[in-house]
């Protein structure tokens, strides 16, 4: 069984918009939505305020795109994320359709 040091992170997240973004991502875990296309980030949240815990680095908390290949039981099993703008301003650039 994995623990939560063992989730997927987020290595780079390019949504500079997002509250929990800030020199990476700060949130302790993030959902990968299922809206249409994109593989969006279901976390991203566009505010003035700081979100998150500095001293955690994000990982990927549950994913809803049961089609990517890195999809497991909707848990992420990629080495690690990236997450940036694409159909949405904050998406899966890992994301990989099966």
């Amino acid at each position: 069984m994995k623990t939560l040091l063992q989730m997927t992170p987020v290595r780079e997240c390019a949504a500079t918009a997002c509250s929990f973004n800030t020199k990476g991502c700060h949130a302790p875990a993030i959902t990968v939505a299922s809206t249409g296309d994109a593989a969006s980030c279901a976390t991203f949240v566009e505010s003035s305020l700081q979100g998150g815990i500095a001293e955690v680095t994000g990982t990927v908390g549950a994913c809803a795109r049961s089609e990517c290949t890195y999809n497991t039981n909707l848990a992420c099993t990629a080495e690690s994320i990236t997450v940036g703008p694409g159909a949405t301003a904050s998406d899966c650039l890992t994301y990989q359709p099966a």
